[in-house]
This record gives structure tokens, sequence and C-alpha cells, in this order.
């Protein structure tokens, strides 16, 4: 059928109209972005975000677009900073959320008495030294965890302040005769934060955190040195952290474990009578409070352990010029004597990763001494944990404790070797004489003629479980 002429000139009017419209809708959706679509984490197919806020900013925008390739100019990839940031810039950058509880207005604690000065300063070459070169071995002394729990804060408080020194009265002549001494500082130390005394737990675990004064006591003691990559690193946030290392600091003592900036060196280097060492120090796991810290606070102010992370650390310890690298790391399970198997695994990895001798924390119990077979052929000495140095802990598995003192020399070729080794049993008590939660040796001539009926039962567990490849030091 053919189409009526008069039809002709309307059904080009229809067909003009239509494709203006057409041409008025594609101009009015020039440069609209489509709608969003979410990632929901899931295999399931990704849906539109048809509940969000409209997106008003150009930030806004790449927050949910996906982001382009990287680039010099990219504004969404923030630079690492090359310094440390102020503790409220750090808190901004690398805290998610707070910790659940509040925070508190007050001065740092200040030790009741003279401290002595550091042993130790930091050369120009990031090298750590003693002015007393002498001669003769380099003889070291290390602990396991220096806890400072709620029981232990309510016996040192006094009307001027905190006296812990009482717990380390009858050590601090053993670690006199020592060049270095070394202790893992497991806990927080922040005035901004509640005490353990004040708060025992946040969060459903134990809050340990202490009076900065503590650190009096360790140097009064004569440490020079904390390790401090454990479980408790996050248990007063971002500004936790950053008050420790402000403490530590202040005290002199040398320290590695946690950082302020991804730009710090993941070990210290320390000289005794001319014998480089290097000294790491990485945790396992940091009791889940590590969630209030974002992806980069994580990587930046915290050590968590890897394999990739500890070798590529011993290979720039080496390069730095250590010549003899010790570990602490801190694993386990807790208030056993035995170490687990991924404790034996990752003992195999260090051991592969370069490192001389590795120290075990945070069982709060010991464990025995052993050797581990390293890739290269190495004969590396495993001490699978050293129990508390000090606590408040009232089990008997964590009143054993020892202190570990290794010697070091050169040999003919001008190496520097473990020339000799070995432990001094202890135990804390609760109270002995005037002192509250006292680490008392068990052998004589460290324990200054001390006597006490619970010498002989802690002495026999203590040597049948560390075993007789580290010689037990002094006399029964």
């Amino acid at each position: 059928m053919k189409p009526n002429g008069s039809f002709l000139p309307w059904l080009c009017r229809l067909l003009c109209l239509l494709l203006v419209l057409i041409l008025l809708f594609a101009a009015s959706g020039c440069g609209k972005l489509p709608d969003p679509v979410i990632d929901s984490g899931s295999d399931s197919a990704v849906r539109p975000q048809t509940d969000a806020p409209a997106l008003t900013t150009e930030s806004q925008i790449s927050s949910v677009v996906s982001e382009p390739e990287p680039s010099a100019s990219t504004e969404t990839e923030p630079a690492v900073p090359s310094e440390p940031l102020c503790m409220e810039e750090a808190i901004q950058r690398y805290e998610a959320y707070p910790l659940d509880y509040s925070p508190i207005e007050r001065e740092a604690e200040r030790p009741i008495s003279s401290v002595p000065a550091p042993r130790f300063s930091l050369g120009p070459d990031g090298i750590w030294r003693s002015a007393d070169s002498g001669d003769g071995p380099a003889v070291l002394m290390l602990t396991g965890d220096l806890l400072c729990q709620t029981r232990q804060q309510e016996a040192a408080k006094t009307a001027s302040g905190y006296d812990f020194r009482g717990s380390f009265h009858y050590v601090q002549p053993v670690f006199a005769e020592a060049d270095l001494v070394i202790g893992n500082l497991e806990g927080t130390l922040s005035e901004q934060a509640p005490y353990m005394a004040e708060q025992p737990e946040v969060e459903g675990k134990p809050h340990l955190n202490a009076p900065a004064s503590y650190l009096a006591a360790l140097r009064d003691a004569g440490f020079d040195a904390v390790v401090m990559s454990n479980n408790h690193n996050c248990d007063a946030g971002v500004r936790g952290i950053y008050d420790t290392l402000d403490r530590v600091e202040e005290y002199g003592l040398i320290h590695t474990g946690t950082f302020r900036s991804r730009e710090d060196p993941r070990f210290i280097l320390v000289e005794v009578k001319g014998i480089r060492f290097g000294l790491m120090s990485y945790a396992t796991f940091f009791n889940k409070k590590d969630a209030h810290l974002t992806a980069e606070g994580v990587s930046t102010l915290l050590n968590r352990y890897d394999p990739e992370t500890a070798a590529r650390d011993a290979a720039a310890a080496r390069e730095a010029g250590a010549e003899y690298l010790l570990v602490y790391i801190h694993w386990g399970k807790e208030y056993v004597n035995t170490p687990t198997d991924k404790q034996l695994r990752i003992a195999r990895e260090l051991a592969d990763a370069g490192y001389d001798f590795i120290i075990g924390s945070h069982p709060h119990a010991l464990q025995p001494y052993d050797t581990v077979t390293s890739a290269d052929g190495r004969t590396v000495p495993v001490l699978y944990s050293m129990g508390n140095f000090v606590s408040h802990q009232m089990k008997t598995v964590t009143k054993d404790t020892l202190i570990l003192r290794l010697a070091f020399d050169r040999d003919d070729s001008g190496k520097a070797v473990l020339t000799d080794r070995g432990y001094i049993p202890c135990r804390v008590f609760k109270s002995f004489g005037e002192f509250d939660y006292a680490v008392i040796p068990l052998t004589k001539p460290y324990n200054q003629g001390l006597k006490s009926g619970y010498f002989q039962p802690a002495l026999e567990r203590i040597s049948e479980l560390i075993g007789p490849e580290l010689p037990l030091l002094g006399e029964r």
C-alpha cells in the first residue's frame, strides 16, 4: 500500500524532532561520571552503590573510582615521610581508630634519685660505642621479659614517685661484670594512657602500660639496651609507641624493635671491645591491637616478622659493618616450656637468613637451648625462651629465669667469634628481704651468700630444662 502524499511532511517533522531530542539528551550527559561500583569483597558480581552520598569533590571521587596507575603526581599515593612525623601528625596518619580507654593528662613520671650516665654514645656513623674500649673479651649479658605489671606498680609507688630499683638490687653486681647488658622491654611507657595498676585490661587484653620511671631502675641496674618488638606494642596506640620511644631515649637506652619512620634502620650496631654487633627485634603478633593502626602505621612503627624481611635486614646490617648478628624474636605459646613447631620453623628461617644467635621471648617461661644448622652450614645457637626476667606473675613457671652470658674475641684470622657461653640461673621472688619482686641469682658467688629453700628446686628445674649444651655458671 502506498502512503498518502499528505502524510510525508508530518513524518519528516517527526523524524527531525526525534533527532533533536537525541542530540539534546547526549549533550546533557557529557562529562557525567557513571554510577560508581564497589567491590563487595566476595566472589559475586559488583553492584552499584546506590545509597552513597553524592560525590562533590575530586578527593571523594578518587576514593571510589578505580585509581590510575601510580605516578609522581598522583595525590592518592602520599609519599613516605623521609623524616619522622611529630606525634600529632603521626596519630592522624598512622592511627585507624583509638583504643577503648579514656586518655589522661599528666606529666611523665620522673626518677626519685639520680640515674647513672649512659655507657654508650651514638657516633656520626650510626654505631653505638662505649668509652671503655679496654682489652680482653667482649662480655654481653642478655635477659628475658622486663615486665612492669599491676602489683609491681603498686609495690613501687611512694609519696615521691615510683621506685622499682629493689627488683634489680641483687643482679646489679652481676651486670657490672658485663660490657653490654640487653633486655626485652615488654610494654609501653605512656603517661597519657592509664597505667596497668589503674586499668589492668583494655579490650579484653592485659594493658601493659607503666610509669616511665621504670627505666630509671633498668639504667640503675646496668641495662644498656632494650629490644622492644612484642605483642604489647599497641597497648597505648600510636601515642604510646611515640611516648615509649621518647622515654627510652631520654634515659639513654639503646633500642630497636619499634620506630618512628620507615627510613629508620631495622637494626642497631653496637661496638664492644672493637667487635661490632648487630641487634634486631621482631614480633610474630600484636594482640590484634595492630588493627587500631593503618596499614602504613603497621609497616612504619612495628617490626612484624616475616622471613624475607628478616633476611633483608640481616644483609643490610652486614653491609653496614655488623660482624655478629643477635636477634630477639617474640613468638611461641605462653606458660609452656616446650617450643612449638612454628618456633622450630622460624629458628631455621632465622639461621638461614644469616643470624648468629637467636633469643626467644613471649612464653613467660623458660624453654630449652639448642642449635640449628643453617643452609650455609653454620651452627646457630637458639635459646627458645628466656622467660620473664621480672614480673608480678605468680605461676612457678613464670618465676624461673636466667641471665645469658656470652663472651666474644677474635680468632687468629681476625674474625669475631663466640668464645664462651653460659647462664646464671635466677628466680623472681614476690619479696626477698626488704625488696619486692626481686630477681635473685641462685648460684655462688652471684647470689652474694643468700639462702632460701626455693633455690635448690628452682636450680634443678632450670638446669634440666635448659640442658647440658649451655653451661650453668657458678656453684650450686
